[in-house]
């Protein structure tokens, strides 16, 4: 687990302890497109969550494949003070990725925080210090994160419960 030196490496989502309260999730699957700076916002406003970010692509088919663990722990975890937020990554200059990754949002009834960034492959990859999804990052309720990138996240999401369950038990 690395301390939140947020410059570095995730410079807006890593104010998650910073302001704000957690937004409830709606019972509608939505799709927000959303600037970096506008996700960085988000997350700060989910203060004393424990905060999952699944970053993914509907091309990605290990991401597909590991979204439902996603919508499973929001649901088994969300009384204790998880928030799940989805970030696709698709081209944001073509609208049929758009289109897709809602589809596949609804028929996973993905009901929690779903957005779509709206950022060249450049920017994220700076931002996020990734090279590409799947990478799921775990924050807990003061801005300490584990990141799983695609390595990791091979292993199924097993691990990344185990940190979000143990960052819920820390007060």
């Amino acid at each position: 687990m690395r301390n939140c030196i947020w410059l570095s490496l995730f410079p807006l989502l890593g104010l998650v302890a910073a302001t704000g309260q957690a937004q409830p999730a709606a019972a509608e699957v939505t799709l927000k497109p959303v600037k970096y700076s506008e996700l960085g916002d988000m997350i700060r406003n989910l203060k004393g969550k424990v905060v999952v970010v699944d970053i993914w692509a509907d091309w990605c088919t290990p991401c597909k494949r590991e979204f439902p663990n996603l919508v499973k722990l929001q649901q088994k975890y969300a009384a204790q003070g998880l928030v799940a937020v989805s970030v696709a990554l698709d081209d944001p200059n073509n609208k049929l990725p758009q289109d897709a990754a809602l589809r596949f949002l609804k028929k996973q009834n993905a009901a929690l925080t779903n957005v779509f960034l709206d950022e060249k492959e450049e920017r994220w990859k700076s931002r996020f210090g990734i090279d590409g999804p799947p990478c799921v990052f775990v924050f807990n309720r003061e801005g300490k994160y584990k990141k799983f990138d695609a390595d990791h996240i091979q292993e199924g999401y097993v691990n990344i419960e185990k940190q979000a369950a143990e960052f819920l038990q820390q007060k």
